[in-house]
């Protein structure tokens, strides 16, 4: 509102600006109205300094250059307001996103020049005793001026316009106050360097406008560039003897290297003995996904049955293929592992694992609840008594009770979810847990789940795109194959003929790579390197892949084959889980699933029996 962005760039208000610079109360008053608005362009100038261009039109809207401009060339204008009007120019006109390329044909921007070289030349005259000294002009000239010039005359447009119409006498006499300037004896160094910077600046664009520079305007630059040069060249020459005259010291990338191979030992440590205690929390999510009803209130949970809980989830993760893979690619795990065997825990993981049942729970009446071959009927999983509510089952209640969990999953979606994101995710990881989803579903050979993809494939009519990825995936794998075989083909024949050679080429070979071959540390540095990146890789995978394994022997097994998979192609790995799906889909020799295999019945059918055999 008006209350808010005082600007005083009407003509009513503008005299009151005039007024508030002149009232030595109003200077000093940190609060007042000065004060505020001074505030107020900086902050837009704030605003403006990240180069966006939304930001940066709002700004303009706000406070035109023709605004500017008259506040700052007027007479009674004080440093303070200068400072920060000259800032938003640079911030809001200048150093922008999109280039505005009026402000280098305006003739306001020669008025800023003008107006600056008066303002110079009032620093250059003011007495050298620094008690009476200027603070707040030195500090506007130094600070603002110098980095408005530099970033106005250092902007590409600005010297590759052909077109640009440079005030010639005003560019010549900016260059003049420079030098003014940094004759000053009173300069800090740091001062000192910014004039350097901007003199040579303006040096190079008259250098590349062809611009005419008096003979001794010239002769100065010149002089400053060669002993800023030699200063230079000198501060080198002294440090390179100090260093000469030191101790030699030991090359410190060796030292960098021991500490992060040990702190790749250090986080493989951490690793072994934090994952397990990983593990025992992701069960205890297993264990809510079987009964969320207990999350709620009592009177709340005939509203959240598993079955309503489990359907609003999977319609959830369809929303998150896209934008939320990695959280997607948890759930997927998370369904899996409901299918899964526990493994049993340590006293330390089961103790936690309790914990946070209490917290979730609360302290409820447990029952005991077979974990799928775990017999481990103290785990603290909280779910209804079942019929006779014993924790000692035989193998058929276990396989039982797997099918149960198999047709739940397959109620509320699971088996249609599969179908979903084979058909339409991008993403390789959500594609492979969407088939291991699948293949976990179809374990024992459960015929339920299998006429439920088959009518699920006919009902949507996405037999053909589904079938269609597989296919494209085989394709893609055999190419891969055959690259792989025509690769190791050629590099055995010229093994072979290495092996052929005599002795005396073998010495003429060694004689000459003697020469290209690095210190033997480097190479072992460069070995051991490379062996810490293909672990780092390999236990980075096993992290985000199967992170929902269990621990123990399995752990060992699952680090063996990434370290197979780390060296085969993902185009060729993925088909191991495809193959295992596409085998369950027809087990019990399910005639009708397999000629299902071979032809679909679509305008484009895809053999994948024949496509297996290729």
């Amino acid at each position: 509102g008006e209350d808010v962005l005082v600007f005083y760039n009407d003509r009513s208000s503008f005299p009151v600006l005039l007024q508030l610079m002149a009232s030595e109360q109003e200077r000093s008053d940190p609060n007042g109205a000065l004060a505020y608005h001074n505030t107020l362009v900086d902050l837009m100038a704030a605003c403006t300094e990240g180069k966006n261009v939304f930001t940066e039109l709002k700004c303009n809207s706000l406070l035109p250059l023709d605004d500017i401009v008259k506040v700052v060339t007027d007479v009674n204008c004080i440093p303070e307001v200068k400072m920060t009007y000259v800032n938003f120019v640079n911030h809001c006109y200048v150093d922008t996103e999109v280039e505005m390329k009026e402000i280098y044909t305006s003739p306001h921007m020669w008025s800023l020049f003008d107006n600056f070289l008066v303002d110079m030349a009032t620093m250059c005259n003011t007495t050298t005793d620094r008690n009476h000294a200027d603070q707040a002009l030195e500090k506007y000239v130094m600070e603002s001026v110098m980095a408005f010039i530099k970033g106005f005359f250092h902007m590409p447009f600005c010297v590759n316009n052909s077109s640009q119409q440079i005030n010639n006498s005003v560019f010549i006499k900016l260059i003049q106050s420079c030098f003014r300037i940094y004759n000053c004896t009173w300069l800090s160094p740091s001062q000192k360097t910014l004039v350097e910077i901007c003199i040579n600046t303006l040096a190079e664009v008259a250098k590349t406008l062809n611009i005419a520079i008096p003979v001794d305007l010239d002769g100065q630059v010149t002089t400053m560039s060669l002993k800023v040069h030699t200063n230079v060249v000198q501060r080198a020459a002294k440090d390179w003897r100090t260093s000469a005259r030191r101790p030699r010291k030991e090359p410190l990338g060796g030292l960098d290297y021991k500490i992060i191979e040990n702190l790749q030992l250090v986080v493989c440590c951490l690793e072994k003995q934090i994952s397990p205690k990983i593990q025992a929390e992701f069960s205890v999510l297993v264990d809510v996904l079987h009964s969320p009803e207990l999350l709620f209130p009592e009177a709340a949970r005939l509203r959240c049955d598993s079955e309503t809980f489990m359907t609003t989830l999977i319609k959830h993760t369809k929303s998150l293929m896209d934008k939320e893979e990695k959280l997607c690619i948890k759930i997927l795990q998370t369904l899996r592992k409901m299918l899964h065997k526990r493994e049993p825990f340590q006293e330390s993981e089961m103790e936690l694992r309790k914990i946070l049942l209490t917290r979730y729970f609360g302290n409820q009446k447990l029952f005991s609840k077979p974990e799928l071959g775990s017999g481990n009927s103290s785990s603290g999983a909280f779910v209804k008594p079942s019929s006779g509510g014993s924790a000692v089952l035989d193998a058929d209640k276990q396989v039982m009770d797997e099918v149960e969990i198999q047709s739940l999953l397959d109620k509320v979606g699971a088996t249609e979810l599969v179908i979903n994101l084979v058909v339409n995710t991008k993403n390789d990881m959500v594609f492979e847990e969407s088939i291991l989803l699948g293949t976990a579903l179809l374990q024992k050979g459960n015929t339920q789940i299998q006429y439920s993809f088959y009518n699920l494939l006919h009902k949507q009519k996405n037999s053909e795109k589904f079938f269609k990825v597989f296919y494209d995936r085989m394709g893609l794998a055999q190419q891969e194959i055959r690259a792989a075989m025509t690769s190791n083909a050629l590099e055995f024949n010229v093994r072979s003929m290495d092996d052929d050679e005599g002795p005396s080429s073998s010495r003429i070979r060694k004689n000459k790579d003697q020469g290209l071959q690095m210190r033997e540390s480097m190479q072992g540095q460069l070995k051991e390197a490379s062996a810490a990146t293909s672990k780092a890789f390999v236990t980075y995978r096993i992290e985000v892949e199967s992170d929902v394994m269990g621990l123990g022997q399995s752990d060992q097994v699952a680090l063996d084959d990434e370290k197979e998979d780390v060296l085969m192609n993902p185009s060729i790995s993925i088909m191991n889980p495809i193959l295992r799906f596409l085998q369950l889909l027809c087990e019990n020799h399910n005639s009708e699933l397999q000629n299902f295999l071979r032809n679909q019945n679509n305008k484009t059918n895809y053999n994948l029996v024949c496509e297996t055999l290729q």
